[in-house]
Order: C-alpha cells, then structure tokens, then sequence
C-alpha cells in the first residue's frame, strides 16, 4: 500500500506507520491545531456513496462502545474516497507485542486459567 506518511486525515496529520494488516494500516497522527496524538486507521479501501453511508452508520455504532477493552473511537471520516476511523492512541506496542513481553516474563501458563477453576 501507499506510504502516507505526511498526509492529513480530518484534523490528523499522519506521522509515522504504527502497523499493517490485511485490511488497514495504522499511523501515529498529530491534531494539527491541538498538541494531542491518536492512532489513526485507514482502510483499504475505496467507498461510493451508498457504501460511504454503510460505513459511517457501523463507525457511529462502534464510538459508542464502551469498555475497557475496547479502543475508543475519537472521530470517522471518509475523505476522497478513503474511510478511516481516529483512535485513542496506547504507546507501548501492539496488544500482541505486549501480551509476548508479558508472557516472556511471567511464563506461559501464567496467562493461562486452568480448566473447572475460576480467575
């Protein structure tokens, strides 16, 4: 995929490449007016009008979820075609990267409940 890297999502200017997967890559994005980070998604793909409404109706539903497991979803665009979502941003790594830290330092079956007793 395209390097973004400088362009501007909304109010998010991209930064550095967090991450990249089958369906979207993740950047560091800086608010341009506000000195706040957010981890912004934009997805591979390209929208039509129809599918741009699909898109936002889900992304509304997914930034009311709210847990704390759940990344929060700040913001959601589609710009030229380009949906993308803007995320709390967590330092520090990927879940999996930290769930293999933790692993490394507390063992395996530390992570791991026993089958018949609770957590």
């Amino acid at each position: 995929m395209a390097d973004r890297v400088g362009q501007q999502f909304g109010n998010y200017r991209l930064v550095s490449l967090l991450g990249q997967g089958g369906y979207a890559e993740v950047y560091l994005g800086q608010h341009v007016r506000l000195s706040l980070q957010a981890a912004i998604k934009v997805l591979h793909a390209y929208l039509t009008g129809q599918e741009a409404e699909h898109f936002y109706q889900e992304a509304e539903t997914i930034a009311k979820l709210t847990h704390p497991s759940i990344v929060r979803i700040l913001d959601f665009d589609v710009q030229e075609g380009v949906p993308f979502l803007v995320m709390d941003y967590a330092p520090g790594g990927s879940l999996r990267r930290r769930a293999t830290s933790l692993r490394c330092r507390m063992g395996t079956s530390a992570l791991m409940a026993k089958p018949g007793r609770s957590i």
